[in-house]
């Protein structure tokens, strides 16, 4: 992104009042692809028109972008947010631009007047497909455009500050071969003297963050170094065997979390164990002798079945060979 956006707590924010809406272009494929309502789309083998598409063999796509005002939300939503005597439509500008957490690819950010979105103004942004990887996010921020003549208690003045987001598209472009994928988040922290650590054992609501010193974070970063996925599939095991206690011993199930529901999907599928077995084993009582009994036999069908299943030996013995002289 080409200029900073800061995001200040202490001001009030109203998030989700503008809809991004999206459709792609992409080469050689007549018409466009709509983006469905949930707002992701895989594009991995995606089938159009009896066609499988394969973005890859092309050198970018389009995507094409319409933000709408949600539900009954217009301009005079975003009153509170700004100071007394201003008018949202001058102080407060729609900002979007794309985004690619695995490369760190950003697009330029377009600008638009809140007033367009009656109007359905349509943005594009052209996707150089060799700079971006696995996933890419449109996103959508309402921000304060420039200082305001005084300040208001819970009222941001100051410039570019985020006084709204909207909920992100996501598309999917390659596969995503991580086992586990989001349920198992992983990302840079303060670790100390340790290399990994798990932070938010103790809390049964929040998903565990698995956290790998900032000393490590250019390496782990890179998908292509043989030493970096060996350490990794090695301790794969310990990893999920820690969140499997976890969810079993402290988190508070709750059958509408996303990612509640996404453990229960992972440990079913790698333990062979029917999805209302691991829902009734996490809602019995918390360490009880069936309990534990239900972790340990789930907790070695586990160990054994993300061998069989994600073929472990063969892409270890991949990663064993590349380093031999």
């Amino acid at each position: 992104m080409s200029e900073r956006i800061l995001k200040i707590d202490t001001y009030k924010t109203y998030d989700d009042i503008v809809g991004l809406t999206g459709r792609l272009q992409i080469p050689d494929i007549s018409g466009d692809l709509i983006i469905p309502d949930n707002r992701s789309i895989n594009l991995h083998n995606y089938e159009y028109k009896g066609q499988i598409i394969t973005p890859r063999k092309h050198d970018f796509l389009v995507v094409k972008v319409t933000p709408i005002w949600k539900n009954d939300s217009n301009l005079n939503s975003l009153s509170s947010l700004v100071i007394d005597g201003e008018n949202p439509n001058e102080v407060l500008s729609l900002r979007i631009f794309v985004t690619c957490e695995r490369t760190k690819w950003s697009s330029e950010q377009k600008k638009i007047s809140l007033s367009y979105l009656t109007k359905r103004a349509l943005l594009s942004f052209e996707i150089p497909l060799n700079d971006v990887k696995g996933i890419i996010n449109v996103n959508g921020i309402i921000t304060r455009e420039f200082e305001g003549s005084h300040s208001q208690a819970n009222v941001s003045f100051a410039p570019l500050a985020i006084v709204s987001t909207c909920k992100e598209l996501s598309i999917q472009i390659d596969e995503i071969k991580e086992v586990g994928g989001q349920h198992f988040p992983i990302g840079p922290g303060n670790t100390g003297d340790l290399a990994f650590d798990i932070n938010g054992l103790e809390n049964g609501i929040e998903l565990p963050k698995i956290l790998y010193s900032e000393d490590l974070k250019e390496y782990l970063t890179r998908d292509d170094l043989p030493a970096v996925n060996a350490s990794m599939i090695t301790a794969l095991f310990f990893v999920f065997d820690t969140f499997l206690k976890w969810f079993v011993f402290t988190c508070r199930f709750d059958a509408s979390n996303k990612y509640h529901k996404g453990l229960v999907d992972f440990f079913s599928k790698y333990s062979s164990t029917a999805k209302e077995d691991v829902i009734a084993l996490v809602e019995m009582e918390k360490h009880s002798t069936d309990q534990v009994k239900g972790y340990l036999d789930i907790s070695l069908k586990l160990f054994r079945g993300v061998q069989s299943i994600d073929k472990y030996k063969k892409e270890l013995k991949v990663i064993y060979r590349s380093n031999l002289p």
